[in-house]
C-alpha cells in the first residue's frame, strides 16, 4: 500500500509565533487561543485545503494530493496570508500582545517547518535557528505520552516513535548505544534504524544538540512531554540524518516531511509490515485486527492508523477534531457500553478526536499491572471502531 502523510503540529508553530510554552491541555478554547496566536481563523488553521498544515502540498478537486515545488508552495502559502481576513481578537492574548513582526515571520517559519528541500551532507544551520543541548536523554523509561511532535510535516515518524515507546519501551531504552567519540559533557549516541525495516540494521551517530528558536531556545521540532528529557528530540535527529544521508551532526530537517508511519515503525524495530484499508474492511473486523496485536486491551505490535487526504463524503474532519493527512498512534481496543472502541493518540499531544469517543480512563495492562490512562488528554482518546473506520483512511502494524 502506497502511504504518504504529513502534516505538522499547529500548536507548536503556535508556541514558536508566540515564544513560549503553552500547556494546552489546560487551556480552556485551545483552538481559540491558536487562533488568536497565528491571526487565522480556526477552521482555515485545520482545513488540510489551506496552506497552514503543509505548504507544499495541495488537495486537487478529487480528493488527490499535489506535491508542489518548493516556490510553488512559498507562492501558495504568501496567497493565503494576504488574502485571508484579520482575525478580530488577537488583543486578547492573556500573555499580552504579540512578538513584533508576526506577520512577516509566519511564512518564513512555516515554509522552513514543512517545505521539502533537497538532502545536502552540509551542515543545516538555517539563521533562525541555533544546535543546543537541552537536558537529559532519559529522565524515566519511554512513555507513550513522551513524544510530541513540532512544526515538522513527519506526523508518520513521530506517531511511529509513541507506537514503539508504547508497545515495545525497551526497544527504545535498548536502541541507543553510547559512542566511543562523546563525554559526559557532550554525549555522543549510536542509534540503529532499517532501511526498508529489513536486513542489518544501520548506525548514525549524534549529538543531544539540536535545533531550537535562536532568540528564545524555544522547541522548533520534536520534544517530550517531559520537559527536562530529550530523547524523542534526539531521536527525530538521528533519523533526519540517517533518511537524508548527512555525515555532519546538523541534519535537514524539512527533507523527512512526509511519509509511510508503518513503515517508520519497521524502520525502528525491523519486522513484517501489514497493512489494512479502512475503506474495504469491516468495522469488526478493523477492531479484531487490533486485538490481535494486543495482549490484554493494549498493543503489543507497534500500530498506527492514518487519516485521507482530503475528509470523504459523510464526514466532517473539522467538528470531529480529526484532522486529514495525518498519522496517529493505535495504543489498543476497548470495549464500553456494549460498544467496540479502538484507541489511539494524535502525535500533537493534544487535539483528540472528540466525535463518538467515550469519557473517563481506559485501563491496559502494563508488564505487571492494570494502568488507568486518561481519555481526552495528551492527544489520547477512544473512538468507536465504526467512526474509526469511517473517518481513517487505513491501518498498519510491525511484527
Amino acid at each position: 500500500m502506497d502511504v504518504k502523510v504529513g502534516v505538522i503540529n499547529p500548536y507548536a508553530l503556535g508556541e514558536m509565533v508566540a515564544e513560549r510554552h503553552i500547556k494546552w491541555d489546560r487551556v480552556t478554547e485551545p483552538q481559540k487561543m491558536l487562533s488568536d496566536i497565528l491571526n487565522i481563523e480556526e477552521d482555515a488553521i485545520f482545513d488540510i485545503k489551506n496552506p497552514i498544515l503543509n505548504p507544499n502540498i495541495q488537495v486537487e478537486a478529487d480528493g488527490k494530493v499535489k506535491v508542489l515545488s518548493e516556490a510553488q508552495g512559498k507562492t501558495r502559502l504568501n496567497s493565503f496570508l494576504k488574502v485571508r481576513s484579520p482575525h478580530p481578537t488577537v488583543s486578547r492574548l492573556a500573555a499580552g500582545s504579540l512578538p513584533a513582526a508576526v506577520e512577516a515571520r509566519l511564512p518564513d517559519m512555516l515554509l522552513a517547518s514543512a517545505v521539502g528541500v533537497s538532502k545536502s551532507s552540509t551542515p543545516w544551520k538555517p539563521t533562525d535557528k541555533e544546535w543546543i543541548d537541552k537536558g537529559d536523554y532519559f529522565e524515566d523509561v519511554a512513555e507513550v505520552n513522551d513524544p510530541i511532535q513540532g512544526a515538522l510535516g513527519d506526523c508518520y515518524y513521530i506517531a511511529a516513535l509513541s507506537s514503539v515507546a508504547w508497545a515495545r519501551p525497551y526497544i527504545i531504552v535498548n536502541m541507543i548505544r553510547p559512542s566511543g567519540w562523546g563525554n559526559e559533557t557532550n554525549p555522543i549516541h549510536k542509534t540503529n534504524f532499517y532501511k526498508n525495516g529489513t536486513g542489518s540494521p544501520q548506525s548514525v551517530e549524534v549529538s543531544e544538540k539540536v535545533p531550537v528558536a535562536k532568540t528564545s531556545h524555544a522547541w522548533v521540532y520534536a520534544r517530550s512531554l517531559d520537559s527536562t528529557e530529550i530523547w524523542p528530540a534526539v531521536m527525530e535527529k538521528a533519523y533526519a540524518k540517517w533518511r537524508t544521508g548527512n555525515t555532519t551532526d546538523f541534519p535537514n530537517y524539512p527533507a523527512i516531511s512526509g511519509g509511510d508511519p508503518v513503515m517508520a515503525c519497521a524502520q525502528l524495530i525491523r519486522g513484517k509490515r501489514t497493512y489494512k484499508g479502512n475503506a474495504g474492511t469491516s468495522a469488526n473486523a478493523l477492531w479484531t485486527f487490533v486485538r490481535g496485536n494486543s495482549l490484554s486491551r493494549r498493543t503489543v505490535n507497534p500500530m498506527v492508523a492514518w487519516t485521507y487526504s482530503s475528509q470523504p463524503a459523510g464526514t466532517n474532519y473539522a467538528s470531529a477534531h480529526v484532522v486529514a493527512n495525518h498519522a496517529y498512534s493505535v495504543l489498543g481496543w476497548d470495549y464500553y457500553n456494549n460498544e467496540k472502541y479502538i484507541v489511539l493518540r494524535n502525535p500533537w499531544g493534544t487535539h483528540h478526536a472528540t466525535l463518538d469517543t467515550r469519557p473517563g480512563t481506559w485501563s491496559a495492562h502494563q508488564v505487571s499491572y492494570w494502568a488507568p490512562i486518561p481519555l481526552n488528554s495528551n492527544g489520547v482518546f477512544s473512538m468507536k471502531a465504526a467512526t474509526f473506520k469511517k473517518y481513517f483512511a487505513g491501518t498498519g502494524v510491525t511484527v
